[in-house]
């Protein structure tokens, strides 16, 4: 059954209520995207669907600069981690599972391989060995981790 609403046009590979469901994760990350069936390293998860638009929202992924797609339905909430399961092709669309992914785990991707800036900076607390910490987007993370800077304004990050 088809999770995306009935006024988004279908798109071959959306994704379907029968593998997946998003739930609320918990009080830090929110709501995740949670698999209900294992998936091998290099299939298609699914091909994402939503709004195309110049403006970057707290659900949207970059495709291009100044080119976002809008998915507050699913693709805009597969969680971040520092070592995902998946990843977006953004010439596709499509989300491909980096590594065997198994029933009732939790999609992530790594935000900062997509998204020159995010919306909302944040504290990554995946718990990989090679965690970043601060996820800002790729254009801040790169230079703020060689100079060890932070993002003008992340110092809020340390209340959450």
């Amino acid at each position: 059954m088809r999770i995306y609403p009935s006024h988004l046009s279908r798109v071959a590979m959306e994704p379907q209520s029968e593998d997946f469901r998003v739930i609320d994760v918990d009080a830090d990350r929110g709501q995740g995207v949670m698999v209900l069936r294992s998936f091998r390293e290099g299939e298609v998860l699914f091909r994402m669907n939503g709004r195309l638009t110049k403006e970057l929202t707290l659900h949207s992924l970059q495709l291009a600069p100044d080119l976002h797609l809008d998915d507050p339905y699913v693709a805009g909430k597969v969680l971040h981690s520092c070592a995902p399961n998946s990843r977006l092709d953004v010439s596709t669309r499509e989300f491909i599972a980096e590594r065997d992914i198994e029933y009732g785990e939790l999609l992530t991707m790594d935000y900062e391989c997509t998204e020159d800036v995010l919306y909302r900076p944040f504290w990554c607390r995946c718990g990989e060995a090679g965690c970043r910490g601060e996820i800002v987007g790729r254009l801040f993370s790169e230079a703020s981790r060689q100079n060890g800077t932070s993002v003008p304004g992340s110092e809020l990050l340390a209340s959450e």
